[in-house]
Order: C-alpha cells, then structure tokens, then sequence
C-alpha cells in the first residue's frame, strides 16, 4: 500500500490531509485498516467538539470494534456521506477515504505528526 507523504500520520494510526484554513480531513491508515478487517460500521458525529487524545467515534469491523482517536482539539465539521452507507470503502482505498473533516481550534502544528517515514519505521518494529 502507498502511503502518502501529503498526510500527517499519528501512532494511533489516525491520518490528517490539510483542506483550507483550519481545516483537515481525517482517516486511518492502511495499517488500521488491515487489523480491524472488513468494516461494517463508523459511528461518529458532525457538529460534535472533539478534544486531543480523547475517543471520538468508533469504527467497527466484523471482528472488532475500535475508538478513533481525536489528533486535535476542534470540531467534526462534516461526515463523508460515501462511508454513510459503504463504510468498507476505508478498506479498498483507506488514504484517500476520509473520515469526516474536522476544524481545528489552534495553529496547526505538523511537529506533534509523524511524517511518512517515521510512521513507517513505527509500524515496521
């Protein structure tokens, strides 16, 4: 699988894709998607204030179900309306399938990511 080098990759393989201004489209990585399997369901809410290192949503699997880890403090903006109904669209192409989009509240700050190179190493340990 590629991974892109535009994303800001987290350890808790969560991804972010700069939109405009404060606001980033969120997904999780190829490498997540891989050990939940198929999935089945995404419960997560638009309008809905999120806060660093707190759950989210949730995104189930037909094995397992997983939170989603918020990367930054902000709000979920908008919920991609393909995955309303197809969420197994994260698994056929899941760092160009966003999640929802989220604005967030302080400058952003790339330093706080992992760039494509060190989420890498981090997954192949």
């Amino acid at each position: 699988m590629n991974y892109l080098d535009e994303l800001f990759y987290t350890k808790e393989h969560v991804w972010l894709k700069y939109v405009d201004s404060h606001k980033y489209q969120l997904g999780i990585t190829d490498f997540a998607q891989d050990l939940l399997g198929d999935i089945v369901f995404i419960d997560i809410k638009s309008n809905e204030s999120i806060f660093l290192n707190q759950t989210m949503g949730i995104i189930e699997s037909v094995k397992t179900a997983s939170d989603l880890i918020a990367p930054v403090d902000g709000k979920i903006s908008d919920i991609n309306p393909n995955l309303i109904k197809n969420p197994e669209l994260i698994n056929d192409n899941p760092h160009e399938t966003w999640i929802c989009e989220i604005l967030i509240n302080d400058i952003f700050n790339e330093n706080n990511f992992l760039n494509k190179k060190e989420y890498l190493e981090q997954i192949n340990t």
